[in-house]
């Protein structure tokens, strides 16, 4: 039911949660052994050093802006999905990484609606038996993290941006749910923020995803990371939360990690008292919590 997130390794280590989730690879470039008994977050196409290496290696728009840092609404360099070598490459990390324990895909899909538009984009789609661009991104996309799960030996995560809008993640990302379901054991959705001074965002897009995604495998967690939110405002986010979901994850750090346990202690006490008493409207209780927290 809970699980934290780290890039560091004594944390990590340190059977905190259900789940460890461990940052082996991220988008700046930087990489760590990955660790056993952990679900390794490996960055696909995000990866600002490479791109900073190998500048015509950035996703494109058809008006020729790149998806790299400095463009507006980009936090990183996104590799376009359609470079072969780099492909292989990030299949062969994840080969390695999955023979040491479970692996989770993070910047999986296109940095965005317009992306990519280079060259060897245009010509495999007109190459390709699609007729519609979103479509041919959407195989692009699921073939890869089909690749991916035909090399990884243990669970495989998925990471989704979080639009659960109807048919929202194949138009901007190239990331369809039902056809990723086939490939993957979880869907991860980051749903991060500073403080989380209002939270109901937070309740609507978990719910939101738990009826897009119902009815497939995969189970779901959502991400909560805020490094300015205190024990009270995690709990009743969490409560608030719970419901739709099968696990939340904690973003951690050494400095929060007092928070983060004495949160997970107390939703877990709310939620078996809740089991226990019988409480059918656990839902209306977290989000009443959650909202006092909040005003």
């Amino acid at each position: 039911m809970f699980g934290i997130l780290t890039d560091d390794a004594a944390l990590a280590r340190a059977d905190l949660a259900d789940a460890t989730y461990y940052l082996a690879e991220g988008v700046d470039g930087t990489r760590r052994e990955p660790l056993p008994d952990a679900i390794n977050s490996v960055a696909c196409w995000g990866d600002t050093a490479a791109v900073r290496d190998r500048p015509d290696r950035a996703a494109v728009t058809a008006d020729g802006v790149r998806a790299v840092p400095a463009t507006e609404g980009h936090h990183w360099a996104t590799v376009c999905p359609t470079d072969s070598d780099y492909r292989d490459g990030v299949l062969e990390r994840l080969e390695q990484v999955g023979r040491v324990g479970d692996v989770r895909l993070t910047t999986l899909g296109f940095p965005g609606d317009g992306f990519c538009r280079c060259g060897r984009c245009r010509q495999q789609f007109g190459a390709s038996d699609h007729d519609d661009w979103t479509d041919w991104r959407t195989d692009v996309v699921t073939s890869f993290v089909a690749d991916a799960a035909a090399r990884v030996d243990g669970r495989l995560t998925a990471t989704l941006y979080p639009d659960p809008y109807p048919n929202h993640l194949r138009e901007r990302a190239g990331l369809d749910p039902q056809a990723l379901a086939q490939h993957v054991d979880e869907f991860l959705v980051p749903l991060c923020s500073i403080g989380y001074e209002t939270t109901y965002w937070v309740e609507s897009l978990a719910r939101g995803f738990a009826t897009e995604l119902e009815g497939l495998e995969p189970s779901l967690s959502v991400q909560v990371s805020a490094p300015e939110a205190d024990v009270e405002r995690l709990t009743g986010l969490s409560r608030q939360v719970a419901p739709h979901v099968d696990r939340i994850v904690y973003g951690t750090h050494p400095d929060d990690v007092d928070v983060i346990t004495e949160t997970i202690d107390r939703v877990r006490d709310a939620l078996e008292s809740d089991e226990q008493g019988g409480n059918s409207d656990a839902g209306s209780t977290a989000a009443a919590d959650a909202a006092r927290v909040s005003n």
